[in-house]
């Protein structure tokens, strides 16, 4: 154990998960840009220069995979949703799941399918360092159908395949220049407040097998993330899939409970809360790490935020990320 002074057996790093928070200066500036009060290449420069600072700072802290922080991203479903043929022209927004946000919601009223293209809409590959991978962040294609209007398709299964066959797409056309880690980000597997009822194994485990199909056979690597629900019922099903790691939201997930199976996947532990303004210090993290470790026993383990760092102001965004950062480091030399 690392109180002991010994060195974790499994490999350890941190990682940012999803979108990262704007400041307060971007913020305004998109709004004075959505009335028509400053033109867009004052936004472009203040997201370039967030960017950048967000890079230097996880080439800082060591982070082996680096993310843009999506800054650029107007909800957790674009520009995803952006590059789909078959959805319709709207302004219809809904809350994202328990949180203050909302999101665009897609209404597929034909044939979905990759219409267009434009890697850097998905990733500032410019911004980003040569000599590390890099990591996006996209919807699973269950939380992707579940979060869209069907007006076209006779059933939820047949858009749950088409929604995977594109993203599967998209996966593709990112590796090819240059994108190493896709986070697949699963929130409606574990949570449903769309819903009265929560879906069925059956309709579960084809939200899975979606997932299976995107992934299989391509020369990526892949982190599937739950978060807002509890992971547990389906826990062992995610550690089936041919991906690097699994993601539980520690803070809805009870780990302690967590079947402890002898699997080659590592696990993602959403262990700094993404709506809690108060900043994770390392050694709670490392403890709390340690005991997950100890249970599960995981090849590797990536410390990362529950879910989008978007919901805290960037000052306290990245004070948690370098409290991960930090952390991995104990953990990795024993040092804690």
């Amino acid at each position: 154990m690392i109180g002991s002074g010994k060195r974790m057996s499994s490999t350890v790093q941190a990682q940012l998960s999803g979108l990262h928070a704007r400041s307060e200066a971007l913020i305004e500036l998109t709004r004075e840009y959505d009335r028509n009060r400053v033109p867009w290449e004052k936004v472009e420069d203040q997201l370039e220069s967030e960017t950048t600072d967000l890079v230097k700072l996880q080439e800082k802290l060591g982070c082996e995979y680096q993310t843009d922080g999506a800054l650029g991203w107007k909800d957790q479903l674009r520009p995803v949703v952006d590059s789909i043929s078959g959805l319709a022209e709207s302004t219809r927004y809904s809350r994202w799941f328990d949180t203050n946000t909302f999101y665009k919601k897609p209404i597929v009223n034909g044939t979905v399918a990759l219409a267009k293209f434009d890697s850097g809409t998905f990733v500032k590959s410019n911004l980003l360092s040569k000599d590390r991978k890099w990591k996006v962040t996209l919807p699973g294609p269950y939380t992707l159908t579940e979060l869209s209007e069907n007006k076209h398709y006779s059933t939820q299964s047949e858009l749950l395949r088409e929604f995977a066959s594109v993203l599967r797409e998209i996966v593709l056309k990112l590796n090819s220049v240059g994108v190493k880690l896709f986070q697949l980000s699963e929130p409606s597997l574990v949570s449903w407040p769309y819903r009265e009822t929560r879906p069925s194994t059956d309709e579960l485990e084809q939200g899975i097998d979606a997932l299976r199909s995107v992934v299989e056979g391509v020369r990526a690597e892949f982190v599937v993330n739950t978060f807002f629900g509890d992971a547990g019922p389906i826990f062992s099903s995610l550690q089936s899939l041919p991906v690097k790691a699994v993601g539980v939201d520690l803070y809805e997930t009870n780990w302690e409970t967590l079947p402890q199976e002898a699997r080659e996947v590592g696990l993602l532990l959403g262990i700094v809360d993404s709506e809690e303004s108060l900043v994770e210090q390392p050694k709670w993290l490392v403890d709390t790490a340690s005991k997950v470790q100890g249970k599960l026993s995981c090849p590797s383990i990536i410390l990362a935020p529950n879910t989008d760092l978007k919901f805290v102001p960037r000052g306290i965004a990245d004070s948690k990320l370098s409290s991960l950062g930090e952390a991995a480091r104990l953990l990795q030399g024993g040092l804690s």
